[in-house]
């Protein structure tokens, strides 16, 4: 009996790297996806800071290898696109500042990339997200796109004519610390009233406690006995809880206040917003849609749209970055 081999296969690796987990998929040359893994982000350095998180560098060389292998990629890796949180240069391929975990000009390309020998292309975690999503996701048949991702915090990216907007220092999107009027709630980047202190789970987590401060038994929430979380605040919400509802009106205003003038100026085909909040749907995404459409002047009103990917956002995002960088020298979305 002749047996046939298994024809080579290529891994095209996918990486978005988390404050707490870091999500590697792999891919075919046809982009379908193989395998993919959750693994710890690394951070033994903090509180202090560093330039070359090299235990992390190492743990995600093995995870990579092993889950190419796992996935039968016989002819080994061909490239690696990755999602780095903070402000990053994609061009000399640097995580310039993530202050949350302690990384400053870390030469994440230069390390990866000599560990896995291959080419490696990295840009901010938001912006790769968007990719995905425009070429897979919620965005797709949109050329003109504000993408945000609402979790621990709040982070937006920009594509205009089918390409990223980075900005002239590549610090574009970073709509989370502009300052809300008559707010004075403490950031976490040590600056009051950013629209992160409000529109993030830690920002509705802090407004149910003011909540259960003020109405008391009023709100379902004063039955857990202990800080609301986020998901808390929905599922009080869901059902029914008045004071929760509001939370995530106010939420949902504020931000959508916020976006308006960036639809204005950019005249966006659609909002896509994701990430761990943006899964309470319409009741924060109807407000903003219904801000957003009632002051918006123009006849044709921006689509106001959940993400639809989760965190196969990245990895389709990272590997599409990567490729269509290393074909054209710059990435495009359709």
């Amino acid at each position: 009996m002749n047996e046939t081999a298994n024809p080579l296969k290529q891994a095209y690796v996918g990486v978005d790297i988390g404050g707490t987990n870091t999500v590697i998929g792999i891919f075919d040359n046809s982009r379908n996806l193989l395998g993919k893994k959750s693994v710890p982000t690394l951070l033994p350095h903090l509180p202090g800071t560093t330039d070359h998180p090299a235990a992390f560098f190492d743990l995600l060389k093995e995870e990579i290898v092993q889950l190419a292998r796992d996935a039968d990629c016989t002819d080994g890796l061909a490239l690696c696109g990755m999602g780095v949180p903070g402000k990053v240069d994609p061009v000399r391929g640097r995580a310039e500042a993530a202050s949350n975990m302690g990384w400053i000009g870390v030469p994440f390309a230069e390390q990866m990339g000599s560990r896995l020998g291959i080419p490696v292309r990295i840009d901010n975690d938001v912006r790769i997200y968007a990719l995905g999503e425009v070429l897979a996701g919620a965005g797709q048949g949109y050329r003109n796109v504000l993408c945000l991702t609402v979790g621990t915090g709040i982070a937006a990216a920009i594509i205009v004519d089918g390409r990223i907007v980075r900005g002239g220092d590549h610090f574009a999107g970073e709509i989370g610390h502009d300052q809300v009027a008559g707010e004075t709630a403490l950031c976490a980047c040590g600056e009051r009233g950013c629209v992160e202190s409000i529109v993030s789970a830690t920002g509705i987590s802090r407004m149910a406690q003011e909540a259960i401060a003020s109405h008391g038994s009023g709100t379902s929430l004063s039955l857990l006995g202990r800080k609301p979380t986020a998901y808390d605040v929905y599922r009080a919400a869901n059902d029914g809880d008045a004071a929760s509802r509001e939370i995530f009106r106010y939420a949902g205003e504020v931000l959508a206040s916020k976006l308006l003038t960036a639809v204005c100026l950019l005249n966006p085909d659609a909002v896509i917003i994701g990430g761990g909040v943006a899964e309470a749907g319409e009741l924060l995404l109807g407000p903003i849609r219904e801000k957003i459409h009632g002051r918006y002047i123009h006849s044709k009103k921006p689509a106001v749209l959940k993400a639809a990917l989760g965190d196969s956002a990245g990895l389709i995002g990272a590997v599409a970055y990567a490729s269509q960088y290393a074909n054209e020298g710059e990435e495009q979305c359709g």
